[in-house]
């Protein structure tokens, strides 16, 4: 009898709060399950790139995407949760490349993509090459009267330079920074001088100097020496 009571007291304001409580759990569960869109912004990764290769640019670096999915599913994806891997192992040489987005795309299972801005990737690379090129030093002035020139050596005399292929491809000569003053030189000697480290050279390999020898004869000292020596007779 109580528990009729209970249900029967009251029992059109009882009805209305259940109603209401349903249509508001409809409402909730209705919009989690509906499908709405959300745009993100995925970055593009390039993967197995080889020592002698350089990615110098990659055009966009981040693809716009929209997806499509429930408002409860959009709620937890992030950005990190899509994936554009493009795959450079097979790339051994300077050049421009162009790939599919969609082709490159990893996304979770429960979202449907909408569309993909742009289509394409375009990836540019540059190889590194390791050279060997001639060292050249300048000289400037002549050897005073009466000095001899019996060798002139350069240690080394090729260098490893290292940069872009397409920028040091054509280098063959690297210059010293300063001159060798020949009217100066009165006796045997050896010079120091560093190397020119051209813009497009990003660096030497072995050194960045060259040791340049010069080895004479002063007949002038040989003279001077004999006048000493009957001077002092």
């Amino acid at each position: 009898m109580k528990i009729k009571k209970f249900v029967t007291n009251n029992f059109g304001l009882k009805v209305t709060a259940l109603f209401l409580a349903f249509f508001v759990w409809a409402m909730i569960t209705g919009k989690e399950r509906s499908y709405s869109e959300r745009v993100l912004e995925v970055r593009v990764e390039c993967l197995n790139v080889l020592d002698n290769i350089d990615v110098s640019s990659v055009k966009p670096e981040k693809v716009r995407l929209t997806v499509k999915g429930t408002s409860k599913e959009l709620k937890k994806i992030t950005p990190e949760d899509f994936k554009i891997k493009i795959d450079l192992k097979n790339v051994t040489e300077g050049t421009r490349l162009n790939y599919f987005t969609e082709d490159y795309l990893q996304s979770p299972e429960e979202i449907q993509n909408m569309s993909v801005h742009p289509r394409m990737i375009e990836i540019t690379v540059k190889e590194f090459i390791t050279k060997e090129v001639f060292v050249r030093v300048k000289y400037k002035g002549r050897l005073k009267r009466g000095i001899r020139l019996i060798e002139r050596r350069l240690v080394p005399e090729k260098v490893k330079i290292f940069g872009y292929k397409s920028q040091i491809g054509t280098i063959t000569t690297i210059e010293g920074t300063e001159y060798v003053n020949l009217s100066e030189i009165e006796e045997s000697k050896s010079i120091k001088i560093p190397l020119r480290k051209q813009e497009e050279i990003l660096r030497f390999e072995d050194t960045d100097e060259v040791e340049v020898t010069i080895v004479v004869d002063n007949k002038n000292k040989s003279k001077n020496k004999k006048d000493e020596q009957k001077k002092s007779k």
